[in-house]
């Protein structure tokens, strides 16, 4: 899956490794064989004849719109159909079981519900799915194909549309003109030419009901401004579809619009750091010990720098600063500290005759105290 292509990407992963599926890879396999092959045999056994007997104009015009079909074909099956990078681990580990199921935004006036994704860990934007094959959310999701092995979404749904109109136009050409080829040479049907167009011609013939079907459904969808999902779940069936902008507007918006933006980041290259822990120094080179070290101009050579560096780590760590003066108005003394300890600040002139009073528990000892020495 084309999704893969982006794993390990710049804004996160989109979904856990899964085990490889050799079935998922049979109907793109048996598409991309029927569409070449049976274009092959037609070019190569039955456009000569048409060539000589009508215009070479049809081969050419054949080869063209084969190449069309096949580049719109490879570009829905190998382009990121607008997946959406999952959360972190630690990112809203609480959202996730206390998160409400539903929140609720206006689209044009209309009210539209984004549904909580457990898997993915963020609330789905409005025509946002979770894709049961791919794992993923995809933007705008219509469908998983499996004949393109890839979820059609916002990114991809444009060539994906176009396949399915080149493919109708090719099929009714190749069924055309096979069948003018054998009407042509309805006596000379034991040809190995006329053999191959018989069966060319029958490959188109089985192809062309089913995707001439699919074609139309989705010829409606598009004027319509709707995805298959939300045609199929019936979500705009009973009100009215805040998506659409009218017949002509949305064919154009899917046909000439600008290609959305990616979600997930290209594949980076791992990038090989070296990291020294911080007590290891580099080795100083030549020209860094001819370097001038001091204001003076004196150089100091290999031997003098290691010299300085052994004695300032043999050296005993410097004393803690003295403590500041406590009280400015007192006089420094070496015994400073002592001494605040000691000896309280002078009581300024204000506050010299104040008489002392002491609490009233100390006064009630005491009075205590002195009636028991008198008896």
């Amino acid at each position: 899956m084309p999704v893969g292509l982006s794993v390990g990407g710049a804004l996160g992963d989109p979904s856990p490794s899964r085990p490889f599926r050799p079935s998922r890879y049979v109907p793109v396999s048996a598409a991309t064989a029927f569409l070449v092959g049976a274009t092959t045999l037609f070019l190569c056994f039955t456009c000569p004849w048409l060539s000589e007997k009508f215009s070479s104009f049809i081969p050419l015009y054949n080869v063209v719109v084969f190449l069309f079909t096949l580049a719109n074909f490879c570009m829905a099956t190998f382009m990121d159909p607008g997946v959406f990078p999952r959360a972190e681990e630690d990112e809203d580990k609480e959202d996730d079981f206390r998160a409400p199921l539903y929140k609720t935004v206006e689209v044009r006036g209309i009210q539209v519900r984004m549904k909580w994704c457990s898997t993915c860990r963020f609330y789905r934007p409005p025509r946002c799915s979770h894709c049961s094959v791919c794992d993923n959310c995809v933007e705008e999701f219509d469908h998983h194909c499996p004949w393109v092995n890839n979820c059609i979404g916002r990114r991809n749904y444009r060539y994906f549309f176009l396949f399915l109109l080149s493919l109708t136009v090719h099929i009714m050409d190749v069924f055309g003109f096979s069948l003018l080829y054998i009407l042509h040479h309805t006596k000379q049907l034991d040809l190995v030419q006329s053999g191959v167009t018989m069966a060319v011609m029958c490959v188109a013939g089985l192809f062309f009901v089913p995707v001439a079907g699919l074609t139309g459904f989705h010829v409606v969808l598009v004027a319509r401004g709707r995805t298959t999902n939300e045609q199929v779940t019936g979500k705009f069936r009973g009100g009215v579809n805040p998506f659409t902008h009218g017949c002509f507007k949305n064919i154009a918006h899917v046909l000439c619009s600008s290609q959305a933006p990616r979600y997930l980041g290209r594949l980076r290259k791992p990038q090989s750091v070296q990291v020294q822990p911080p007590f290891l120094r580099p080795p100083l080179s030549e020209a860094q010990l001819a370097a001038k070290v001091l204001d003076n101009g004196i150089q100091q050579s290999k031997s003098s720098l290691e010299i300085m560096e052994s004695q300032s780590t043999d050296a005993d760590p410097p004393p803690p600063p003295k403590p500041e003066h406590r009280y400015p108005g007192l006089p420094h003394t070496q015994n400073e500290e002592c001494s605040l300890l000691t000896e309280a600040p002078p009581t300024p002139s204000l506050y010299k005759y104040r008489p002392a009073y002491s609490s009233p528990g100390k006064n009630h000892t005491a009075s205590t105290h002195s009636s028991k020495l008198d008896y």
